[in-house]
């Protein structure tokens, strides 16, 4: 199955190295089941249940942490953890560390659902139409998590918004877009924008 070992410990290491900075960012773009090996999931959940509750993150408190839950040896040992600290200089690559990780996760996804899709397929049992729309489905959600971790913050809406309202006020009554020369049409739109599809 397709998967990056060293991504994975290039994100992990990223996030024990900056845990402030970085797990944050691999939140809101990741999850522990984008991580193939089991021990990478165990440290990715408690990593950011540790940051959830706000307490401190380094070698000594979290490879406790692990002993006190009796995760320690199924994530490799004291060993293991300390190669997770040192295997990235910095944290500063994280984002395509991240990237290579999404992309290996799409990948399993894929093979997934057309593995069960083809087993279907040969069992014949299935109304044509049904599996079809399954199929679709199943490609569909995978495709949508792509766009992960894409999502405007409403910080950045509302600055969007403020722009607007600043060129609004600005041109005064003239249109902020591209005039299309029927005075009342560039009166209602404001003329044409970019993204925008007036029928």
């Amino acid at each position: 199955m397709p998967h990056s070992v060293e991504a994975e410990q290039g994100v992990l290491g990223s996030m024990l190295i900056s845990p402030r900075e970085i797990i944050a960012e691999c939140v809101e773009k990741i999850n522990e089941e984008y991580f193939y090996f089991a021990a990478h999931q165990t440290v990715y959940t408690v990593l950011v249940e540790l940051w959830n509750a706000g307490q401190a993150i380094d070698l000594i408190t979290f490879t406790q942490v692990l002993r006190d839950r009796n995760l320690l040896e199924s994530v490799g040992g004291v060993a293991a953890v300390t190669s997770l600290f040192t295997f990235v200089p910095t944290a500063a690559n994280v984002t395509y560390y991240l990237e290579i990780v999404r992309e290996k996760y799409i990948l399993r996804q894929i093979i997934a659902a057309c593995t069960e899709s083809v087993r279907r397929a040969f069992d014949e049992q299935d109304e044509v139409h049904g599996l079809l729309d399954e199929v679709e489905q199943k490609i569909f959600s995978v495709g949508e998590d792509r766009f992960k971790g894409q999502v405007l913050t409403m910080k950045d809406q509302v600055m969007e918004a403020i722009e607007a309202i600043e060129q609004l006020y600005e041109r005064r009554g003239g249109i902020t877009g591209i005039a299309t020369g029927f005075a009342e049409l560039d009166r209602m739109t404001n003329g044409l924008h970019e993204g925008e599809m007036i029928v």
